[in-house]
């Protein structure tokens, strides 16, 4: 998870989620008449922060800062996307919150982030810290996906079990919940967030070619692998995908379609 140009340009489905939720929330967003701070938590390779949440940023805004784990994503992101107003920092959500970002932000986004995360209440308890009473929060997280299942079931196998050692840190705290939005919504009452809207949405998103899902899967892969290595891992991925009914088979010779099914977490509250 740690290439740029490869996530920036096989990133879609987290681009069109982000923006579905961008576009929800618009009204509830409660912005200065100038001077905006805003946070984008998880920003990855920036291209999300700066070409789908700017755009939903009242121009006169003060500061807007993306933060990411990955050091080499905060470089990419500074190199390609950095201006005067606009900058990019390493900064793990679930880690110790620096003292200079506490309450200094009116907004925090974070999108496909969280369910990265396992510590849910240190992730959450810092996204209440980083914020100015009254301060808003939006973020995005997954919570059922077959590519967890895949995952799992490649772990238990002689062959992969090696490499995708500690798989269960890597799949979502949510995606064994029947109800993860009562999970995250007593989380965050617990911390002091108000105005709490918390829903699970079920999406799809069609891959038009196999080799479409290797360069996503490639892309958020967690796991260390050689090249040669991740191709072998891929042919037994997409196999997996086909036992599960994913892989809409045609003919005269075109590619077969891969769909993703899954569950979307929508969170919005306010300090």
């Amino acid at each position: 998870m740690n290439n740029a140009e490869l996530y920036e340009g096989n990133n879609n489905l987290q681009k069109r989620d982000a923006l579905d939720c961008l576009e929800e929330f618009a009204d509830k967003m409660m912005w200065k008449r100038s001077g905006d701070r805003i946070i984008d938590i998880g920003c990855g390779d920036g291209s999300v922060t700066v070409d789908l949440l700017k755009e939903f940023i009242p121009e006169n805004f003060e500061l807007l800062l993306g933060c990411d784990v990955s050091e080499k994503m905060v470089t990419f992101a500074n190199v390609h996307h950095k201006n005067e107003r606009t900058s990019f920092t390493v900064l793990d959500i679930a880690g110790r919150l620096p003292e200079e970002l506490r309450s200094n932000f009116n907004h925090a986004f974070s999108f496909y982030t969280f369910h990265w995360i396992k510590d849910q209440e240190a992730a959450f308890n810092n996204m209440f810290d980083l914020l100015v009473e009254g301060g808003q929060c939006l973020l995005t997280l997954l919570g059922h996906n077959p590519v967890f299942d895949v995952y799992r079931i490649l772990a238990e196998s002689n062959k992969w079990g090696c490499w995708l050692h500690g798989v269960e840190r890597f799949i979502s705290p949510y995606h064994d919940s029947q109800y993860p939005e009562q999970e995250i919504r007593k989380l965050m009452k617990k911390i002091g967030f108000t105005d709490i809207v918390v829903t699970c949405q079920e999406k799809s998103f069609i891959y038009d070619s196999p080799e479409a899902v290797k360069k996503a899967v490639q892309a958020v892969n967690p796991f260390s692998m050689p090249k040669e290595v991740f191709d072998d891992f891929m042919i037994d991925y997409l196999n997996v995908v086909r036992d599960m009914n994913l892989i809409d088979e045609v003919n005269n010779n075109k590619p077969a379609s891969v769909r993703s099914i899954y569950k979307l977490i929508v969170v919005f509250g306010t300090k």
